[in-house]
């Protein structure tokens, strides 16, 4: 990838994170393509989408963002779904981690608001039903 890919993959990502009510962090390690893709079907079905993307080029579209408070969370090989809406990218996200052990929910995002770690994830889908 070249800098003018990776600047276009970081402006990208600010609309992501800028238009996204929920941004969940997860780990896809050992999931298959197959996998993936039923994820990113039953993700698309609700109005959310899902992104493998490389930590650095993350951290440096939520920089300086209230989104920032998410960088801890970058770690290893990481994927996003997220949604507009609060709700569908965490449900959807939430349950296939507990159906696929290898993808694991590190937290997320839910607005403007800090970090939230997998529990309080699946706390807040609770909460804001």
């Amino acid at each position: 990838m070249d800098r003018a890919q990776k600047a276009e993959t970081v402006e990208s990502l600010k609309g992501v994170f800028a238009g996204a009510g929920v941004v969940v962090v997860g780990h896809y390690t050992g999931l298959t393509v197959a996998e993936l893709t039923v994820l990113r079907s039953r993700l698309r079905s609700e109005g959310a989408a899902l992104k493998v993307v490389k930590n650095r080029l993350v951290k440096l579209a939520i920089d300086g963002t209230a989104k920032a408070a998410a960088a801890d969370l970058l770690t290893g090989p990481t994927a996003i779904a997220y949604s507009a809406d609060p709700i569908s990218a965490a449900k959807v996200a939430v349950a296939y981690a507990k159906e696929k052990e290898k993808f694991v929910v590190l937290g997320g995002l839910f607005g403007d608001r800090d970090a939230l770690d997998a529990w309080k994830v699946g706390e807040r889908l609770v909460i804001e039903r």
